[in-house]
């Protein structure tokens, strides 16, 4: 007996080939009916007999296409209707869009053949892209998912190109960004900003290529912005675009056509291998050989590290510009240090030929601009996300919070910013948006947060926020809050946030047991109003206490310490008068005597930073003096550390006094081994030895039997690695899997720890009823 039936389909299940899939598979069952796209997700409407249904649901939801994700579904019988073949109805909209955004994709191995084969029609063209690749999230201005809503919209398919689209059985069938050589996304190679390159389409790659191999540094248009581009070889030609970027020591990344052409200059593993083959073709951070098969200027690439940035070309343009230069690509985001990333082509034409020879651009709009994705993976295989940008964002599934009926805004932190929303059963967190210390980046916030909410077409009825008082993040939703006159913004302290996060990621928000929290970062606003970094957490029935701190040190000029290593040593050894002839080279006379001064009076601002207590090791030790980028000290440190030959020795002690850490005997021992002359590496190694004992004594103090770590310390792979193999087989251990331990991951838990005490927001304390903020 035949009946009709709608199924309903939500999660990423637009801009991944659902339809044809859907199409393909009705029509090999030979089952009548309809697919759309609508604001919801997907909708199919068939009619079978009962065998035929269940057969085609089962494949629909368990073999989904690849890149699908399916969050939600259900079937309704509806009026028996009968259907001639199988269609694909034009999209539809009835209601606010409640779906996951679909994320770049990566050229596919499909694409990449297409393109390097002389006889295919797609020959050497820098925009090839199929149902399984290239860029979503960065073009959309409207659900659902359709070209129209694209910014190529503009762009008409030839008649090959509909073909394609037309056919059910080909890799582009409703393709929303096919197009080819007959009708063609325009490039355009400039040589100043009013000087364009008059130059047939397929001899621009060409002409960029023999530039690069000529010294020259070229800036690309990419998939979530603009990279500058240089010979890695080419030690000169690294120094100018360091010299022009005002980027003296940052690691650079570099660019490789393919992992085998990368394996001459690092060691890949298979994590490290599928991870740069995946989807989102992160930057991955990888163990240098001694010996660069390639010839890459590896000390001027990554400046006393012992890991190398790879990519691989994640767009038709990179790929083809990387295999006519024949060399690894130094591959960096096109922007002035610590601004945000160049998108629009007017912008790039104005400021890039400040650091750039040529400017290449094309005739696709971005409308999300995104830093490259980038992680790690430790010597035990612990991946680290460090950047969540193209490829990753804006989704995180599955969702452990409860539905929300109204829009949730977490704004995050601000040193290494990405919002959080969530909106009914959907979480949504943003691209990393740097620093929000610049005008720059705070427009890019801003933008990026409105794009989101249009494109959701709605509006925040909660904010939450960082309880630092001086965070724009933090002022920008209680303005925001003001402007939707919202009842309520509610502060949430930093390294709670930090401690939700990862409880959240493992679902332990709800958990029994007692779960400990290790948060170890550079700063945080405390509820002492003292600057905490290296927290202790008991987390049990929905409440967090601290229950100990490295002891409180002196936090000299402000913000300028995080900055400068030489302060944090100068900091700490105010209690050794004796030893401050070590640090004493770093300073100037007029320095070292104001400081001298300073440190002898009482200062009104306290630390407990374990992001500050590393970097002033690491000044004493001779490693850094002053930050050129943010934690190069902690890094370097790292890069000492594994070179140590010796590794087993007495840990320097840290011992717990009424929840204060004393620190004093660690630092005596510390510098009594400088003394005597131990190779920087094994005092190196011996430190981050010594915390992952203290973690160890913690846990075995306070009677726990889990325990989670957050924060930017844990981006350390040695120090994660040192850490779980410590607490192995006596504890369970939690590190954040889908998010970064640095601050990206505050917004999550801005969201988590509020869904902790949300039932119970009324008891705190901190209400203020006339300003409406609730402090937590």
């Amino acid at each position: 007996m035949l009946r009709t039936y709608h199924i309903h389909i939500r999660g990423l299940v637009q801009g991944v080939g659902f339809r044809p899939f859907v199409c393909q598979l009705a029509t090999k069952m030979n089952i009548g009916g309809w697919v759309s796209n609508t604001n919801e997700g997907v909708i199919i409407a068939f009619t079978a007999n009962l065998i035929d249904t269940a057969e085609f649901c089962h494949e629909l939801i368990h073999h989904p296409p690849r890149n699908a994700q399916i969050t939600h579904h259900a079937i309704f019988k509806t009026e028996t209707k009968l259907f001639e073949g199988f269609t694909i109805k034009d999209s539809f909209s009835t209601t606010r869009p409640d779906i996951l955004l679909t994320p770049d994709m990566a050229i596919c191995e499909e694409c990449k053949a297409e393109l390097t084969d002389p006889v295919n029609k797609r020959f050497g063209y820098a925009f090839t892209t199929c149902l399984n690749c290239g860029p979503r999230y960065s073009i959309v201005d409207e659900l659902p998912y359709d070209r129209e809503h694209t910014t190529m919209k503009q762009l008409n398919m030839c008649g090959e190109c509909d073909t394609e689209y037309q056919d059910i059985y080909n890799r582009r069938h409703y393709s929303q960004t096919n197009s080819c050589k007959s009708c063609a996304i325009k490039m355009h190679l400039y040589q100043s900003p009013i000087k364009e390159i008059d130059l047939d389409q397929s001899a621009i790659p060409d002409k960029v290529a023999e530039a690069i191999l000529q010294g020259r540094i070229a800036a690309v248009k990419g998939i979530g912005g603009y990279l500058l581009i240089c010979d890695a070889t080419n030690r000169e030609a690294i120094q100018l675009l360091r010299t022009k970027k005002h980027r003296p020591s940052k690691p650079l990344a570099v660019l490789y056509p393919d992992t085998a052409s990368a394996s001459r200059d690092v060691e890949l593993r298979k994590m490290e291998e599928d991870a740069l083959l995946s989807n989102a073709a992160p930057i991955v951070l990888c163990k240098l050989k001694e010996v660069s098969g390639n010839q890459i200027c590896a000390d001027e690439i990554a400046p006393g590290l012992n890991r190398l940035g790879v990519m691989t070309a994640y767009s038709p343009l990179l790929y083809l510009l990387s295999l006519q230069v024949g060399r690894p690509l130094i591959a960096t985001s096109a922007n002035i240090s610590g601004s945000p990333i160049i998108y629009k082509d007017q912008e790039a034409l104005a400021e890039l030929f400040e650091v750039a020879d040529w400017v290449l651009t094309y005739e696709r709009d971005i409308l999300v601009p995104q830093d490259d994705s980038v992680m790690q993976f430790s010597n035990a295989g612990r991946k680290i996300i460090l950047r969540r940008g193209r490829g990753l964002a804006p989704n995180y599934f599955p969702n452990p919070f409860r539905k929300a009926e109204q829009t949730i805004l977490a704004a995050g932190g601000e040193l290494k910013s990405a919002f959080a929303l969530l909106d009914r059963k959907n979480l949504y967190i943003s691209q990393y948006l740097g620093d929000q210390a610049t005008i720059e980046s705070q427009e890019s916030y801003s933008n990026t947060l409105h794009h989101l909410l249009q494109l959701l077409q709605t509006q925040p009825a909660q904010v939450l926020v960082d309880a630092h008082p001086g965070y724009f993040v933090s002022q920008f939703g209680k303005e925001l809050a003001g402007k939707n006159a919202l009842a309520s913004v509610v502060e949430i302290q930093h390294h709670k946030a930090h401690f939700a996060a990862v409880l959240a990621e493992h679902q332990l928000l709800h958990a029994e047991a007692s779960i400990m929290g290790i948060i170890w970062d550079g700063t945080g606003f405390g509820d002492d109003r003292k600057i905490w970094g290296s927290e202790c957490f008991v987390y049990q029935e929905h409440e967090m206490k601290r229950i100990a701190h490295l002891n409180y040190f002196p936090q000299l000029v402000g913000d300028k310490m995080s900055k400068e290593p030489r302060l944090s040593a100068l900091s700490l050894l105010s209690r050794f008068q004796n030893k401050m002839h070590i640090i004493r080279p770093y300073f100037t006379e007029t320095e070292w005597a104001y400081f001298q001064k300073l440190i002898q009076q009482p200062q009104p601002l306290q630390t407990s930073s374990m992001g500050r207590f590393l970097d002033g090791l690491a000044c004493m030790l001779g490693i850094c003096t002053h930050h050129s980028y943010e934690g190069e000290a902690a890094m370097l440190l790292e890069a000492q550390a594994c070179k140590a030959v010796v590794k087993s020795m007495e840990p320097y002690p840290l011992m717990e006094e009424k929840g204060v850490l004393i620190w004093d005997l660690f630092l005596e021992q510390f510098l009594a081994d400088i003394a005597e002359g131990m190779p920087v590496a094994e005092i190196a190694w011996k430190v981050f030895q010594s915390l992952a004992v203290l973690v160890l004594q913690l846990c075995t103090t306070h009677g726990v039997q889990s325990v989670a770590f957050s924060g930017g310390v844990f981006q350390n792979a040695l120090l994660t690695d040192l850490v779980a193999q410590a607490l192995s087989g006596k504890f369970d251990v939690y590190f954040h899997q889908q998010l970064s331990p640095n601050d990206e991951s505050i917004g999550f838990g801005q969201l988590a720890f509020y869904e902790t005490i949300s039932e119970r927001i009324a008891d705190y304390a901190g209400l203020d009823s006339a300003s409406g903020l609730q402090k937590m």
